[in-house]
């Protein structure tokens, strides 16, 4: 399945206030690989992910990216059969438009430096763009932590403007929809809960006071009415924006699925539209949204943080782990009942091929949660440590029905429902949420 993350958005990785030091959502990233998920990038997402970023400053991940090019997707606006370099740097003409803010960068200028570089050579190679004499390497010092992420986005849009293999793709959307045609949209669904209901009002009605239609589209222009006006409920109008706004890249996108992922405050928008995929992290609190804030430490991310992606490449490509896992994105793709049963398989195959250390188990759970297979409310649970043969944390996926994510779901969130029967060992027909 093709899966749109919002959690690698920039801005949303900002609100969250994710930092480079924590490796958790590379290590889901991997997870996403070991189960043959392709994660879709935007235009956007190739220059202003500060995740993006820092696996593209690693040669571990630049040679698995070349040896699994399937597992990255990028998809953007430009016109049907553009070239590969003008289709990835379509996000680089976005950043040179007046008032584009940054969310890797303090300010937007080193974007814009890089940008202007790329478009005048037509080629993003990072090695010819910050060459001794040249204007960026000039600028940027050797060694310097702004090179290092400039050289990392270099890096992106030189593997996907140039490896062959890497599939790319444009946006079949004529008239892409904004984050407030979203909002507009989930207002007028009938049973809207009102914790969400409410956030979406409010962000509704500051876009019809502050911004005019023709500015609405610009997720930059309302941060800036934002932090000039400093408005009540400010935290939720900017956070539920920024869920609509990841909601309607989705949309543009036209992937299979989405991983959403709350943000304080915020109408969790990204439930009621598409087909939710990959509910990733339970929350210590409703408030918490950081990785670093949820229970999930550093052991508990062992036993898959310890593999290299290189590891993870040649799992990939090992024949027995193919076969499962298109039997079991088959099934996805089919909405068979029957993607349990092929995911169990899958994992059981993937067990054989991690390593094992000693010591206790502990129990981690990671869920998957698919609104459009018609489960009924049922799922897969693979309990404490035997089921992957783990010493960290076991994985407990799950697969639930649309009606866990609709209606009378709680604020908590899906993924309490899916944690907590994971904790269980066993999934059951759990009724309503």
């Amino acid at each position: 399945m093709e899966i749109y993350a919002y959690w690698l958005d920039g801005e949303h990785l900002r609100l969250s206030e994710w930092v480079p030091q924590d490796e958790s959502l590379g290590v889901m990233l991997k997870i996403q690989a070991l189960l043959g998920h392709t994660v879709v990038l935007s235009d956007i997402q190739l220059i202003d992910s500060p995740v993006v970023q820092t696996l593209f400053e690693s040669d571990d991940f630049r040679s698995f990216a070349r040896s699994c090019p399937e597992f990255l997707r990028c998809t953007t606006g430009a016109p049907p059969g553009s070239d590969p370099f003008t289709l990835v740097t379509t996000g680089l003409h976005r950043a040179l438009e007046p008032g584009w803010l940054s969310s890797s960068f303090e300010t937007a200028e080193p974007m814009i430096r890089l940008s202007e570089a790329i478009l005048e050579r037509g080629d993003a190679n990072p090695g010819p763009l910050f060459a001794r004499g040249t204007s960026l390497g000039t600028r940027y010092k050797e060694g310097s932590a702004v090179r290092q992420r400039l050289q990392a986005v270099a890096w992106t849009l030189h593997h996907f403007s140039r490896e062959a293999g890497v599939p790319l793709g444009t946006s079949a959307v004529v008239r892409p929809s904004s984050y407030c045609d979203v909002l507009e949209e989930v207002a007028e669904l009938p049973g809207l809960p009102g914790h969400d209901y409410a956030p979406v009002e409010r962000t509704l009605a500051y876009l019809a006071d502050h911004l005019g239609e023709s500015d609405r589209h610009r997720r930059a222009l309302l941060i800036a009415h934002l932090d000039a006006t400093d408005p009540p409920h400010r935290t939720a109008i900017r956070n539920t924006a920024t869920q609509a706004w990841n909601a309607a890249v989705q949309r543009t996108l036209g992937t299979d699925g989405a991983s959403p992922r709350s943000l304080p405050e915020a109408a969790d928008v990204g439930l009621y539209l598409g087909r939710p995929t990959d509910a990733l992290f339970e929350p210590v609190s409703p408030a918490s949204t950081s990785p670093a804030g949820h229970a999930l430490t550093s052991s508990d991310l062992a036993a898959v943080g310890t593999l290299s992606w290189q590891d993870i490449a040649k799992i990939c490509q090992d024949d027995a782990v193919t076969c499962r896992r298109d039997d079991f994105q088959n099934a996805l793709r089919a909405a068979d009942a029957a993607a349990d049963d092929d995911l169990s398989a899958l994992l059981r195959t993937v067990r054989t091929k991690l390593p094992t250390t000693g010591g206790a188990p502990r129990q981690f759970a990671w869920a998957a949660a698919e609104a459009g297979l018609g489960l009924a409310g049922a799922g897969l649970a693979l309990g404490a440590g035997e089921t992957l043969g783990l010493a960290a944390p076991a994985l407990a996926f799950g697969l639930a029905a649309q009606k866990l994510l609709r209606g009378s779901r709680k604020r908590s969130h899906i993924v309490n429902t899916l944690m907590k029967a994971g904790r269980g060992g066993t999934w059951t027909q759990r009724g309503d949420v």
